[in-house]
């Protein structure tokens, strides 16, 4: 066989090495979606077993994937948790400005928080809708992971509900079957010297026995407790309902409070910032006077969510005139 024929031949015969198809790794992790997801967790007290039912995948992914050790197709289970936190996530959550923005009232709202977190102590945050006071809390539990964050509402306020709400959230309590009584203390004996802290939002739905477990948890595990919510919580504390006497054991515990949280223009002009970089300050003096009315920091998202849909869907230009437009939409107060 010639030379030449003998070369080509082996030439033709070498197999051209696999393709290596790269998945995403550990370092590919979309951050901000990872820390959403989280965040969802852990306010929601599932399992991993919970979740990986709700996306027909395994609790070991789910486990692998929270701690960053995710095997597999990445990107298709980063699509599932997109769509799970798109369906599950409260709304609440997904309004925020994709950066947080410590307004003059957080900064208020946050003394408070690390007072009672350092001090053990019991207090008092109220304020209007709108007003930042759940963003704070979800921010607050994100940097300080320790934190017990539950979230009352017309459901979620009677003594057993809240037990098992906070059952969910205090790790290696059982929340099964059982009396009230022996969940109560089976919270206790998870707390106890834990020198945790427990955020309460929307503490204004909790019935006075609600109250009354609460400041039992207080006292005998010697944790923080932080009530939030809207401006009547404090008012019938206070003394200015009739069943007021009924709450001298929660009142007589306050250490700290606050009632007066202020809405201010560069607190506005960094929240538009953060949702549509170079607002243009008609446009900011323009949602600033839109948040000193019934809807505070909230009306502000909401417009600017708004406005962005119909610049993106209609072409609009972003600017004062399609705020107006926006404003069109919401509920007036």
């Amino acid at each position: 066989m010639p030379i030449q024929e003998a070369e080509k031949r082996d030439l033709t015969d070498v197999k051209s090495p696999p393709v290596e198809v790269k998945q995403k790794t550990s370092t590919d992790y979309d951050d901000g979606l990872h820390e959403r997801f989280v965040l969802w967790k852990d306010q929601a007290g599932h399992s991993y077993g919970h979740i990986a039912r709700m996306i027909s995948r395994s609790a070991a992914a789910v486990s692998n994937y929270v701690n960053k050790v995710f095997v597999g197709d990445l990107a298709a289970f980063e699509k599932d948790i997109a769509n799970l936190l798109r369906r599950e996530e409260e709304l609440e959550f997904t309004a925020m400005p994709r950066v947080f923005c410590k307004t003059a009232a957080a900064s208020l709202l946050w003394e408070i928080f690390e007072y009672c977190d350092r001090n053990c102590d019991m207090g008092v945050a109220v304020g209007p809708a709108g007003s930042g006071k759940t963003i704070t809390c979800n921010e607050y539990k994100r940097v300080n992971r320790n934190t017990v964050f539950v979230t009352a509402d017309i459901a979620t306020r009677s003594v057993g509900s809240v037990l098992r709400m906070l059952a969910k959230r205090v790790s290696g309590t059982p929340h099964g079957a059982g009396s009230n009584s022996a969940l109560l203390h089976a919270i206790i004996d998870r707390l106890k010297r834990s020198r945790r802290l427990i955020l309460i939002d929307e503490a204004h739905f909790l019935t006075w026995e609600a109250f009354e477990v609460i400041r039992k948890i207080h006292d005998c595990a010697g944790v923080g407790i932080v009530y939030v919510g809207m401006e009547r919580l404090y008012d019938q504390m206070k003394g200015t309902s009739g069943k007021a006497f009924l709450f001298d054991q929660i009142y007589s515990r306050i250490s700290i409070k606050r009632d007066d949280l202020p809405v201010e223009r560069e607190d506005v002009k960094h929240i538009a910032a953060s949702i549509w970089p170079g607002l243009g300050k008609e446009c900011i003096d323009f949602l600033y006077s839109k948040a000193r009315d019934k809807g505070k920091f909230r009306t502000v998202t909401k417009l600017l969510q708004v406005a962005i849909t119909m610049h993106r869907d209609y072409e609009r230009t972003m600017g004062l005139e399609l705020l107006k437009e926006a404003e069109g939409f919401l509920v007036q107060g």
